[in-house]
């Protein structure tokens, strides 16, 4: 009787050990966080460090305008803790792509609080890029952290220490770019891209901004507007027009070879570069395109 009770003991204790054990490593299991794009995926990342794994449907250099679904997206999503979205219309495709991945996905909208520009050629559509005014992404970090607590609430002081970090580095950048841009001559201070990615940048910073597309590069380009922009880059006897990472350069090109301009480098706007690299951030990748806009309008 003392053998059996003491082996019922070891037994219960055994399976009491793997129970608590299963518990443990469900606690210390990394939250899987998805994001749509590459720019909020950076910022997942801030907030999140170690407590997570992130990982961006939109890869480096993909335009999420005109993004097409692979079918390793929904088994992305599908084991994921909780999905960063933009909002503002940029992510069309997101919502048939979380309902084919089972749905019940915690959702964050991390351009919640902000008020969209609205597409200046009539439309009425909100502008996606609001990440191009710093001020902004202090907003987007916050949803994130509200997000992550929401789901990991023990880890509540960790994200909220990594947000309050993440906010003065955006401060710091915020008055770097107003130091910067104000080096350009006024009368320099126009911005000619691929598509109206910058109006954000731009009303933040003190920069006209003219893109050949609207704000989306799904819009079609007709020739009207290319002889327009044309027009006025000679009217305005402007250095530079700028070519994007996720944008056929091709008509950016055209504008060049058909005026004084020269092509003053190549702009992030739909995403950030590759990882490993200082522009793989959103902090690197807007310092890139701030160097790179000050060199050629200077």
């Amino acid at each position: 009787m003392i053998k059996k009770f003491l082996v019922t003991i070891i037994f219960a204790s055994v399976l009491y050990s793997c129970g608590e054990n299963k518990t443990t490593e469900k606690k210390n299991e990394k939250i899987v966080a998805v994001s749509t794009i590459t720019v909020i995926n950076d910022i997942v990342k801030n907030i999140g460090k170690d407590k997570i794994e992130a990982y961006s449907i939109c890869g480096v250099g993909v335009d999420p305008h005109t993004y097409h679904p692979k079918p390793s997206d929904p088994k992305l999503i599908s084991k994921s803790d909780i999905v960063f979205i933009n909002g503002f219309a940029l992510e069309h495709w997101i919502e048939e792509m979380i309902k084919g991945s089972g749905g019940n996905k915690k959702e964050v909208v991390v351009t919640e609080g902000l008020t969209p520009m609205t597409d200046e050629k009539g439309y009425g559509d909100p502008d996606p890029h609001a990440w191009f005014d710093v001020k902004n992404i202090k907003t987007y970090a916050e949803n994130i952290a509200k997000g992550l607590i929401s789901i990991d609430p023990q880890n509540e002081n960790y994200y909220s220490a990594n947000l309050r970090e993440y906010k003065l580095k955006l401060d710091s950048l915020d008055s770097w770019i107003k130091e910067q841009i104000n080096s350009i001559p006024e009368s320099q201070r126009v911005l000619i891209t691929s598509h109206d990615a910058f109006r954000y940048f731009g009303r933040a910073y003190g920069l006209e901004v003219k893109g050949l597309q609207g704000i989306s590069t799904e819009a079609k380009i007709r020739t009207e507007d290319l002889k327009n922009l044309i027009d006025y880059v000679k009217l305005k006897n402007l250095k530079s027009v700028f070519i994007e990472t996720s944008v056929n350069p091709k008509l950016l090109e055209q504008i060049s070879s058909e005026t004084d301009a020269k092509i003053g480098g190549t702009l992030f706007s739909d995403s950030i570069g590759n990882e490993g690299t200082p522009e793989g951030t959103y902090i690197g990748a807007v310092k890139h395109n701030v160097n790179t806009i000050v060199n050629a309008l200077k």
